[in-house]
């Protein structure tokens, strides 16, 4: 019979550490980001949608959006 090895094995060391340990600290993402950045998508794919169907309006709207997104996105608010 083979011999019993009564000695605690070592955990490696990525298995000690919490799973948040390597994100680093919590940012966060500022009100004017998180409604800018879609509605900037959005204007954006309505800009090819006006641009395939050629309806003035949807320029108009499309563009109306995407500079709102763009200027909600560039106001850097936090709160």
């Amino acid at each position: 019979m083979a011999a019993v090895n009564n000695r605690p094995r070592r955990r490696r060391q990525s298995w000690n550490r919490s799973h948040s340990d390597g994100f680093g600290p919590i940012k966060q993402v500022g009100v004017g980001a998180s409604i800018g950045f879609p509605l900037m998508v959005v204007g954006m794919f309505m800009l090819a949608i006006a641009y395939s169907a050629g309806e003035t309006y949807l320029w108009v709207l499309a563009g109306g959006l995407f500079v709102g997104g763009l200027l909600f996105a560039s106001s850097g608010r936090i709160t």
